[in-house]
């Protein structure tokens, strides 16, 4: 903190010991003249009040505190010397000068109180001094009463401007102590506003730190809703998959039953039954490894094409869509390799076909088609889903990606397959999902940043 008394005390012995050295040099100066014209008396005054000096400015450096008693020592040699130059040096021109100096200074050495004291005191001593030796001032008593009038004005001067310094420098410390309280105050209110800043923040990151816990449950949650309604639909899958070789299988061991009933059979016959049941009895493993292997967690990233992701997404759908006379198509544009998780691409192609089929089906669509094309623009490689049911209307155009909107009128939709979509292409695979309006119907982009250039391969 600021203390102002300390700075003005600071500034007051700096420019003291200032003087110091003016006078050491002035004095000092004299002392030599002095010696050279052989006035020894007045070398011997010299040099003591130049000891006094070389005293006064030593100790001052090294103890501050002792301000006032070196003030005063200085201030007496300088009375004598003065005095001693006044009584023995009638014809030198420096005696009245060396007073008026020691009465002008006296204000700035000491408070105005006891400059007016030592002012006081120089005066009377001086008065009694002419009144008892007049004869060592070389002065009638008009001359010496004109000479203590401007000795007078000097002090009335002195005295005046030491009062107007005063006044100044207490208002400058009302200033500076107002400045300082202000600054101490303002510090208070700022470290105040940073506490409860510092609380603010604590607590704000508290509850964005709850807040994403509470989002990455509820991304959980609706991941899992959005998982056991695509379970549902596997298993409906599986369920068509599997009737036509069941049927297959049942009509086989029917008519077995009735050569073996009828003992109409020979071992060839047997055999081409037996390996029929076989390829039938495959078939439905495979469907199951196929749909299995749908559900797998992709553990990393792989570099695949979308030939492959079309293909395996194909096995899972394509004799459900057959079923329903719905006509699949798929253009190769473009071989790219992408870099992401097959898996989850998959899911995401499975349920916008999917979305298609229920679309064709609830518009009754005459010729129901889906088109699957894949292309590339040199950047990224982009795989498109079209349908001709119509498109989807252009005011829920940016809700579909929304949770729990749906738009199927028997309520068999969750509105989380899209909104999952795109999770999984934005969030997880690096990838965009858009979704426009074609002539026939909606399309359904996603794209991937292009990992290599790859060669025509559907396997």
């Amino acid at each position: 903190m600021f203390h102002s008394e300390d700075y003005f005390s600071h500034q007051k012995i700096n420019l003291l010991l200032k003087i110091f050295q003016v006078l050491i040099i002035v004095v000092g100066t004299m002392s030599i003249v002095r010696l050279a014209e052989q006035e020894y008396m007045q070398f011997l005054v010299d040099m003591i009040f130049l000891l006094t000096l070389l005293f006064a400015y030593y100790r001052l450096t090294i103890d501050s505190e002792q301000y006032k008693m070196i003030t005063r020592i200085v201030y007496f040699a300088a009375v004598a010397t003065s005095v001693f130059i006044l009584l023995y040096h009638p014809d030198n021109p420096m005696r009245f000068i060396w007073f008026a100096t020691n009465i002008y200074i006296v204000f700035y050495l000491f408070d105005r109180k006891e400059a007016v004291i030592w002012v006081e005191a120089i005066g009377i001593v001086l008065v009694l001094t002419y009144l008892f030796t007049p004869g060592h001032f070389h002065l009638n008593i008009n001359d010496f009463l004109i000479w203590l009038m401007n000795m007078l004005i000097i002090l009335m001067i002195s005295q005046w401007y030491s009062k107007i310094e005063d006044d100044s420098k207490r208002n400058l410390l009302k200033i500076k102590n107002f400045l300082s309280d202000e600054v101490k105050e303002k510090t208070q209110e700022l470290e105040q506003k940073t506490r409860e800043l510092q609380s603010l923040n604590k607590n704000l990151e508290k509850k964005i730190q709850e807040k994403i816990e509470q989002n990455r449950e509820q991304e959980k949650m609706l991941f899992r809703q959005a998982r056991y309604a695509q379970m549902g639909e596997m298993i409906s899958m599986i369920a068509h998959q599997w009737r036509q070789p069941l049927n297959a299988i049942s009509t086989v061991t029917a008519t077995m039953q009735l050569k073996i009933a009828r003992d109409d059979y020979d071992s060839v016959f047997v055999t081409n039954k037996i390996d029929a049941i076989g390829e039938y009895v495959q078939h439905l493993s495979s469907t199951i490894d196929d749909f299995r292997n749908f559900f797998k967690l992709d553990r990393e990233k792989e570099e695949l094409t979308f030939a492959r992701v079309i293909k395996n997404t194909l096995k899972l759908v394509g004799s459900e869509l057959e079923s329903k006379h719905i006509t699949l198509d798929v253009e190769y544009g473009c071989y790219c390799t992408v870099y992401t998780y097959p898996n989850e691409v998959q899911h995401v192609i499975l349920n916008i076909v999917k979305n298609a089929e229920d679309a064709l089906l609830i518009n009754h669509v005459p010729n129901p088609k889906i088109t699957i094309k894949t292309m590339g623009d040199g950047t990224n490689s982009i795989l498109e889903i079209e349908d001709n049911a119509g498109g989807i209307d252009e005011t829920i155009m940016e809700k579909i990606f929304d949770p729990y909107f749906t738009t199927k009128k028997n309520s068999d939709g969750t509105g989380l397959g899209l909104y999952m979509s795109k999770i999984i292409i934005e969030e997880h695979c690096n990838g965009k999902i858009k979704v426009e309006n074609g002539k026939q119907g909606a399309i359904f982009k996603l794209v991937f940043p292009v990992f290599q250039e790859d060669t025509p391969n559907v396997s």
